[in-house]
This record gives C-alpha cells, structure tokens and sequence, in this order.
C-alpha cells in the first residue's frame, strides 16, 4: 500500500546508481506529507528505499523526462506520447535501525517502492538538529559534532563532520579564486573553538597571502590588535619592519638537503662539496681540540689517497699530490700542540706519518713518466700504499683502511648552530683546497653555487634567516626548542634556562623573546608568509613542515608510552599549488614537495594532519592529494583542475561532481570520511572573517575622490634605499 512519502519505482539497477520512474499520479514535482510539503526530485536531496528490514539512502542526482509512443497489440492505433518521468540517485549508504553507515552491500531489486527521505531518515544520517549540552561528544570517539554550515538542500538541516576523521586523515579545500576557501577555513576552525568542551587546539597556518589575521584579531582604532574570541592567537609576520615580532628561522636548522636546494648544489662536484662543508662547519664550534682537527684530517685523507690509488684511470700524480699536500696541511703551526697529544693518545709521531707520506708519494712517483704523465698503479704499488698507511690509520681507529671507522661530530644534517661567515671563508675554501690538492677542478665547477651563496648571505631579504648582512645570528640556549614551542603555540617551558638579553638581544630573535617572556599558549599560529621573497618561499614552507613532522616523530619514539600522537598538530597549507607542485617534467625537484608528500604518507602516525587549500588542483601534489580522505569542494571551472579532481576521488561521486562548476559562493559539497553522507552544504560564515573580500572596483570608480596612496614610501621601502626600521605594530 502506498504512502504519502512513497514517489516512485525502482526501474533499472546499476552497480552505484538506481533509475527511479515517478509515479504518474504525482501532480507536480512536489509531494504533501505529513511532515509538510516536501519537493520531489530536487538535485542533491535523498531518498530512501525499503530493501527487507534496512533502508537504502540514495542521493539524486539527474531528473528527466521522457515521452513515449504507446502502441496497441494489433499495430493499427497509437495513442497519444505518455510522458515518463525518471531520477537518477546515487546509491550512499544504508540506514539500518537507528543507524546510518556509508557504503551499500546490497542493492534493491526492480519495481521497489521509493521513498522521500523523512525527518527520522535524516536524523538517523546526520544526527538530530539539535544537539544539547548533555550529549557532549566522548573525547575518544567525538563523531559527528563540528557544525561547518547547514544543507542547501534541506532547509535547517546543520551538517557536522568528524573531527577525527576530517583532521586525522588529511583534507583538502578545493575551489577558484573567490568562491570561499579562505572564509571555510576560517569558519571551521572557529567553529571547532566555540564547542564548549574544546580547551585547547594546536592549528598552524601557513598564510602565504596575508588574509588569516583578522579572522582572529581585530584591530582597534589605536593601530593595536586584540582577540576576536576568547582564545589566544599567535600571529608571526614576515615584514621586516615589524622587528620585535617578525618571522625568523636561523639558517642551521637547515638540514642538507635543505641547503643542496636552497644553493642549488647540482650533482656531481657542487653537492658533495657543499655536504663536506656543512659538516666541518658544523663540527667547529671554536672550541674543537686540536688533535680532534688532526685525527679527523687524517683519517679523511689517508682514505681519500686509498680510494684514489685504486681508481682505475691515470691517478698516480693525484695520489703524489695528496700525500704531498697533506704531509704539508700537518705541518702547520696550528696543529702543533696535537701531535704531542696524539704521541701520547695514539702512539703516533710526526715523524711516522711523514716517513710513510714520503713513501706513498715516491711509489705514486714511479709511475709518472718524465715526471707529467701519470699512469695506472699497478697492483704491487698499491700495496706499497697500504702498506705505509695501514699502521697509521689503525692506531688513529682500530680498523684497517677501506674498514668503517668509528664517527665522530655532527653530520651535516644536525641542526646545530655554525657560523656562516666561516662556513663560506674557511670551510668552504677547505674543502675546495682538498680537491685541488687531488688534481680537480672543484673551484671551476663550483662557481655558480658559489656565486649564490655570496648573493644569499648578501641579500637583506633573507635577514629572517641569514641575519645582517656582515654579521650573524645569535646561538642561544635551547634555540630550536624555542623555535618549535613558539611555532607550535604549545606556550612556555617551566624550569628550563634560557640566554639573558645580554647574549641574546631582544629583537634579534623574536621568538626566542617571546618564550623568554612566557608566551602564553596559542590555539591558532599564524605564520604569513605574504612577503617572503617567491624564491625561499618553497624552502622556508619545507623547513616548518619538516621540523614539525621529525620533532614529533622523536616525541613518539623517546616520549614514552602513548606519546605517539599525543600532540596532534593541524597544518594549514593556503594556496599549496604554490610550493607544493606536481612536476611536469622527470628531472623537477622541489625540497617543498618531497617534505609534504612525506608528511601525507607518515603524518598521520605522529598526530600531524594536513589541511591543503588550494584553486588549482591540477597543479597539486598528486600524492598530496591522494593521501586526503575528505574535501570540501567550491566552484571549480577549470577543466583541467576538474578531470584532475575526478580522477583523485572514488568514481561513485562521479555524477555529484558534474554540478561543481555551477556552484553558489559559500556552498561547496563535501565529501569523504568526515560526513555521514555527501552533502552539498551552505558553510556556516566566518565571523569576523579573513583579508580575503574581492575589490570593488565600482565603488573606487563612483568615489568622489581617489584614495590617497604613498607611492614613494612604499617604493622606497621596497627598493631597499633605506634600512627597514623597527616598526611595533601593536597586539
């Protein structure tokens, strides 16, 4: 027996749609239940069909009418077209008792009744309207709790996602310029501040435009900011001039690769002299011992002059002239005092290493004819060879040459603190000598590297991370557990000593002032990035993603039990087409996307989840983009960023998708894990809301006058004519 909520049958089943025929004594497309007037047909609303004890939901998605030539059995008379009305639905989810889950393992058969979905249907698949204050979510399994806006679709229906879900397995908000990334992220995350059981967040913004600040703070008349909300937000600019708060990151937090990206060290000669270089630098801390400098310099060479003897090219000269230059390199003044200590230490003499230096290079000697052309050694050479060093070697190691020795220092991936001045004048040059000291060119073939890290270190553009031009950084106390604290917002350590104003001025460091002065915890960072120089802006994005992800890496392993995730941190990636780009070409490299796409892979296990905003996701990572299990889809008009999306998503959205370039500013449909069901929603308004307004460029145009603008200050400061001053922005 039909119901008033019963609209149709079910004519034809595919694998993920159904082929609905409504019924023909259904005047209009709108239907009266007893819940009120409901409309049939609508795109995007729900139906619900009876399959034994469970219910179906489906989610429409094409209506169209068809008209038909009925014919009479004896061919003689045809009666007039009956039009036939037929729905395409999507096939979502089932709804079994009380309870909604998405996914169908069975499919109804031909001529099943279907029905409008009911406000119990509804509740079972998007919770109840309201939600009062004795239901608070449990904080092991929150469920659907987040409001982010109401359906378009069903008037006064709230659509809620899955904090979890939403945040622990990575996001994406898609959409073109102006459809309303910006204000949904706004509004999602002060949605999740104003749930009454929400004490804290760690949200980090990586706010490449400038626009985040004022959904968070407001200004006041002064110039000043105060909070818009009863929260804490910690906003980091990267304009100069704003030198008490401004964004700084010391350059040795830089691991190598950092650094062969950043220089730009091309494989071959650059990248291993510029890794060498790091790792000196970084081993010289001004204090080193001398027979520390002595050991490590011969155990390097001796393996270098052992490796080289066995090349099989003309390295006989080669070997001479390292044997040469390194029985001169020991000799020096400034190693002196070591070979007392190593006499004593080691049981080795000066005068032992040059004998058997001595020997090495008359071997390799031999076998140069007229003294210019060298020649392959022979294997019995070679042996001479080892058989000078190997007594050497052994007492400066334990091991026998071409054996692993036992390390010592700091790899050129430590994040400790070294001098940049020294590290381009003394390392650097170091390194270089060693080279040529074999015979190659390693000054020649590193020139361009060498000529960028003069223009980087003498750019003020890249204070922020170099320091002053001439000069350096400060190495204070607990420099990168500051750094991590305050980009983290996790506020303050108790009990930990920092460096006073007196080894580290205030200003020079902003964020190591800000822990020194307590800073209270943030919920929300704000890191603007809006004017970094375009060609850091990749390295700099790297760098916070990566020190976040190793920092909580090592929280779960040296943290104890159940430290594993027991900080989730939320990265908010704006506009990441930018720096996180898919390559069209096999040899791109970008440090920005291998960091990212390692984070989509690992992230998740650490509690480091990535919310990734960006309008053109044709562009995009597509292992970035593949890792998020839920997104938030606005107007996309690009056919190429639409084929990309297509292709990311499971196939069974596919004819939801057909509607996205069609969509309403402020509406986006939402799809994956963080919804019961795909919605199309009306997010919820970001109060206040981010920079982001479109111009209005018929106001400036009807104005009665023009607005003023400083065209000279603002050239002036951006030609570099004067040194930016310290400016306090106030907040």
């Amino acid at each position: 027996m039909a119901t008033d909520t019963e609209i149709g049958r079910v004519v034809a089943v595919d694998t993920a749609q159904v082929s609905i025929e409504l019924n023909r004594d259904l005047k209009g497309m709108s239907r009266s239940t007893y819940e009120g007037p409901q409309e049939v047909g609508r795109i995007n609303s729900y139906v619900i069909i009876p399959v034994g004890a469970r219910r179906l939901v489906a989610m429409v998605t094409r209506v169209v009418l068809v008209e038909e030539v009925e014919m009479k059995a004896d061919r003689t008379m045809v009666a007039l077209p009956a039009a036939r009305r037929l729905m395409k639905a999507t096939l979502i989810g089932t709804i079994d008792g009380d309870t909604f889950r998405q996914g169908v393992s069975l499919f109804p058969v031909l001529d099943s009744p279907v029905h409008l979905a009911g406000r119990a249907d509804l509740d079972a698949i998007f919770g109840p309207i309201e939600q009062t204050a004795g239901s608070a979510p449990s904080p092991d399994a929150p469920g659907f709790c987040i409001p982010i806006g109401e359906s378009a679709v069903v008037q006064g229906r709230p659509i809620r996602i899955d904090p979890d879900a939403f945040f622990g397995k990575h996001a994406a908000i898609l959409g073109s310029t102006g459809s309303g990334k910006s204000c949904t992220i706004a509004s999602l995350i002060q949605s999740i501040r104003e749930q009454p059981a929400v004490k804290r967040t760690t949200c980090v913004i990586l706010d490449t435009n400038g626009e985040y600040r004022t959904a968070f703070q407001r200004q006041k008349d002064d110039g000043s900011w105060e909070e818009a909300a009863a929260r804490h937000t910690l906003y980091i600019p990267s304009d100069p001039r704003m030198a008490s708060e401004r964004l700084v990151i010391p350059y040795w937090f830089m691991n190598a690769e950092d650094f062969v990206r950043l220089f730009q060290a091309s494989k071959g000669v650059q990248r291993p002299v510029l890794l060498e270089a790091l790792r000196l630098a970084r081993n010289d801390t001004g204090g080193a011992p001398p027979l520390a400098v002595l050991r490590e310099e011969l155990v390097l060479e001796l393996n270098r002059i052992w490796s080289l003897s066995g090349k099989d090219e003309k390295t006989s000269k080669d070997v001479r002239d390292l044997a040469d230059g390194l029985k001169r390199r020991i000799g020096q003044d400034d190693l002196t005092a070591a070979w007392a200590e190593a006499e004593s230490k080691y049981g080795l003499t000066k005068a032992d290493v040059d004998s058997a230096l001595d020997k090495v290079s008359n071997t390799a000697a031999n076998h140069i004819d007229n003294k210019t052309y060298p020649k392959v050694l022979p294997a019995d050479a070679r042996k001479a060879i080892r058989d000078a060093l190997d007594p050497i070697y052994e007492k400066l190691t334990g091991a026998q040459l071409g054996e692993s020795a036992d390390s010592t220092g700091r790899s050129a991936d430590a994040p400790s603190y070294f001098d940049k001045l020294k590290f381009r004048s003394r390392h650097i040059e170091q390194v270089l000598r060693r080279e040529e000291s074999g015979g190659a060119r390693a000054r020649d073939f590193s020139g361009t590297m060498l000529l960028r890290i003069d223009r980087l270190l003498a750019d003020t553009r890249f204070d922020f991370m170099f320091g002053p031009v001439g000069g350096t950084l400060p190495n204070p106390a607990h420099a990168l557990a500051t750094f991590l604290r305050d980009t983290l917002g996790i506020g303050a350590g108790s009990g930990v000593s920092l460096s006073s104003e007196r080894d580290v001025p205030n200003g020079q460091l902003p964020f190591y002032d800000r822990q020194r002065q307590k800073e209270a915890a943030a919920d929300v960072v704000i890191l603007d990035l809006s004017l970094l120089a375009a060609e850091v802006l990749e390295n700099v994005t790297a760098l916070i993603g990566r020190l976040i992800l190793e920092f909580l890496q090592r929280l779960g392993e040296q943290g104890g039990e159940g430290a594993r995730g027991s900080l989730p941190v939320v990265l908010v990636l704006e506009e990441a087409q930018n720096y996180i780009q898919q390559p069209r070409f096999t040899e791109e490299e970008s440090i920005a996307r291998v960091v990212f796409e390692r984070i989509a892979r690992e992230g998740r296990k650490y509690g480091l989840s990535l919310l990734v905003a960006s309008q053109r996701p044709s562009e995009l990572s597509k292992t970035v983009l593949s890792q998020c299990n839920s997104f938030i889809v606005h107007r996309l008009q690009n056919p190429e960023d639409l084929k990309y999306f297509k292709e990311i998503v499971p196939g069974i959205y596919g004819p939801m998708l057909d509607q996205i370039p069609a969509l309403a500013p402020q509406t986006a449909l939402v799809l994956g894990e963080c919804v019961p069901a795909p919605a199309l929603v009306r997010i919820r308004e970001a109060r206040p809301v981010p920079r982001s307004r479109d111009p209005k460029f018929y106001r400036y145009w009807v104005g009665d006058s023009a607005p003023t603008t400083d065209v000279e200050a603002i050239c002036k400061q951006w030609e570099s004519a004067d040194e930016p001053k310290a400016q306090e922005a106030g907040g």
